[in-house]
């Protein structure tokens, strides 16, 4: 082909057909100029699609770690409230007077107790953030909902930090040093996970004065009771975020789905 136009620009110059041969040599430039824009337009469609497979990978892993969000957060959501109903039951229940009482106002107690901090299942998202791969996701609707998403993170890991300082101070501390704490867990030999639950028939009756005496100063203690106040707010104001949260995964579950049925 090179030989071809030198042939055709040495004929022209032989003919002394100046005007013709400058015509020439503009063409020539352009047709070099198409065809460099034709390989860059190539060469960028290419890795707009390179790009793309990679952002619709990222879609597909995000839309499985909301998915399995949805059961997380609801699993939370439910556990919140329970340690909100139970706070609540043991604010409105009766002194307890029996072995039988003291069992049932410490399961209650205990329930309470048991912390276990939420765990986010967002590895891709901060994945996309730490690589700095966010700009992959070219759907700015999506961008913001995973921005706001994160938001929620945030006041959930906020919330816990705030009431895990008033459980130790006004509920675990007031027991611990009050009362003998845990006494319905078998202490004679250690076992992997909790030790195994007691009931009140497993526990001598010797004991059983002192769990009713401590199960009644923690129901009068006035500092404990504010513990359970604090513990049922803000356990309570945790499961309706988490409820809310669901509600924004829900839709940003859409929304990916919709993106990467794009292709």
């Amino acid at each position: 082909m090179i030989k071809f136009f030198r042939r055709i620009r040495q004929r022209l110059l032989a003919e002394n057909k100046l005007s013709k041969y400058l015509l020439y040599a503009i063409g020539e430039i352009l047709l070099v100029v198409i065809g460099i824009l034709i390989a860059l337009q190539i060469n960028n469609a290419n890795e707009t699609r390179k790009e793309r497979a990679i952002e619709i990978n990222y879609l597909k892993n995000l839309r499985a770690d909301l998915l399995l969000e949805i059961e997380n957060n609801k699993s939370f959501s439910e556990y919140r409230f329970e340690k909100a109903r139970s706070s609540t039951q043991l604010l409105n229940t009766s002194l307890p007077e029996s072995i039988e009482d003291v069992q049932r106002y410490t399961d209650l107690y205990e329930n309470v107790f048991i912390w276990q901090g939420f765990v986010p299942n967002n590895n891709t998202f901060k994945e996309l953030l730490g690589s700095g791969n966010l700009s992959l996701i070219k759907n700015d609707t999506i961008k913001n909902a995973l921005l706001e998403l994160d938001n929620f993170y945030a006041d959930i890991s906020g919330g816990e930090y705030h009431m895990r300082r008033e459980y130790e101070k006004f509920l675990y501390d007031r027991s611990v040093e009050n009362t003998r704490a845990l006494a319905f867990f078998d202490d004679r030999k250690p076992q992997y996970g909790f030790p195994e639950r007691l009931t009140y028939g497993d526990i001598p009756k010797s004991l059983h004065p002192q769990l009713i005496e401590d199960a009644q100063w923690l129901y009068r203690d006035q500092t404990f009771n504010n513990g359970l106040r604090l513990a049922m707010m803000n356990n309570g104001f945790l499961a309706n975020i988490h409820r809310n949260m669901n509600e924004q995964i829900e839709k940003l579950i859409d929304l990916v789905e919709e993106e990467i049925a794009k292709g």
